[in-house]
């Protein structure tokens, strides 16, 4: 059985076969596949790495984070934001789900999302030769009713049985071995930042089970927010030294915010990073570079209220569940943007318990999945 975590920045598809995980990777090898979407002028859409190349030229039937707006209509929080952020347009009528404008027709959130988890299946059932029909489907924590029945509807869009929809904290628990043999029976925190959303759970393994004690998180924070502090940094950079204002230019904001994304990774490997977009501006008859040495002391200030917000939810999460922090075995991280270090020092210092890390938070989620499919008795 697949277990999908379709994810607002990049989705992955994992099974087990005897016993191991495998992933439906893509061209590159890679498991975790952009969430981008590309309406051609003819021809299927197209999904993933290409699609996000596309994006570039093209940002106007280009589609991404289109998890965030999943069941949501247009007047919305979620969809204002991904509207302010974004160069494709979304329209929709009352609380009807919203729908995206492109040249080839309006699409719903819904139809754009089974594309995504329709290319993920034929990619696993290319990677392991056999036809996949039932999957079991991860959400943020916080996801409404409405959001989980249209991930069942939308898994048949894509021609999967979704058997269970399972919150993407609880499957990240299962990936880090809360049920294995090293588990110490002692509650455990799941830190699960995504590029979309914070997903915050308090678990535990009991009689064979695992329970989940507490569960909450922000479904309006992300790496993605992350990238958007960025660039609104990059932006005041260029206003000080070119009084050019960069907003005004969707496609431009749209390579900024791509940029920064980049740059954000590489920050996540070294103290500072160039941040280098070339020719990218036109002021007083000439091309101008957008160029600068990015430091992680630079952006602890623009980050530092999206952090405080993260570890915000996270005490209120650990109160409810009643487990006082000194009794919490580990703190587990999953999610991409766990990768920032800035993040793991916060969270660190925040509750005093050893950290939880491994070498790809990234597939977790789609891991625990696929090992409830695996074993569906699991979860409580």
């Amino acid at each position: 059985m697949l277990g999908l975590d379709l994810g607002t920045t990049f989705s992955t598809a994992a099974l087990v076969v005897n016993g191991k995980f495998h992933y439906a990777v893509d061209e590159r090898g890679e498991a975790c596949i952009p969430s981008v979407v590309h309406f051609p002028r003819s021809g299927p859409p197209i999904v993933g790495t290409e699609a996000d190349r596309l994006r570039v030229i093209d940002p106007e039937n280009t589609v991404w984070a289109i998890k965030r707006v999943i069941g949501r209509g247009l007047d919305t929080p979620q969809v204002r934001r991904l509207q302010a952020g974004a160069v494709f347009k979304l329209v929709g009528r009352g609380t009807d789900e919203v729908m995206v404008r492109t040249r080839s027709g309006d699409h719903s959130a819904s139809e754009v999302a089974s594309i995504l988890l329709r290319d993920m299946r034929e990619r696993a059932q290319h990677r392991f030769g056999r036809t996949i029909s039932k999957a079991v489907v991860t959400v943020p924590v916080l996801a409404p009713t409405a959001v989980r029945t249209n991930m069942v509807k939308l898994g048949r869009m894509a021609g999967l049985e979704v058997l269970r929809v399972i919150s993407e904290p609880v499957a990240g628990a299962l990936a880090r071995g809360i049920a294995g043999a090293g588990d110490t029976g002692e509650p455990r925190l799941i830190f699960d930042f995504g590029g979309g959303t914070l997903d915050i759970a308090v678990v535990q393994h009991v009689e064979d089970r695992v329970k989940v004690l507490a569960a909450s998180g922000d479904d309006s924070l992300g790496g993605d927010d992350f990238d958007t502090a960025f660039a609104r940094f990059i932006a005041s950079h260029v206003w000080g030294h070119h009084q050019f204002d960069v907003t005004k230019d969707v496609i431009l904001s749209d390579t900024i915010h791509r940029t920064c994304e980049k740059v954000k990774r590489a920050l996540s490997a070294s103290p500072s990073a160039r941040y280098f977009i070339p020719e990218a501006l036109g002021v007083r008859g000439r091309k101008w570079d957008i160029e600068l040495v990015v430091t992680r002391e630079m952006m602890s200030s623009v980050w530092e209220e999206l952090i405080s917000r993260a570890v915000q939810v996270t005490r209120e999460t650990l109160d409810a569940s009643g487990v006082d922090p000194a009794r919490l075995s580990v703190v587990s991280l999953i999610g991409g943007t766990t990768f920032v270090p800035q993040v793991r020092e916060a969270v660190a210092r925040a509750f005093g318990r050893p950290l939880d890390v491994e070498a790809d938070p990234q597939t977790a989620v789609a891991r625990g999945a696929s090992f409830l499919g695996a074993f569906p008795l699991l979860v409580r």
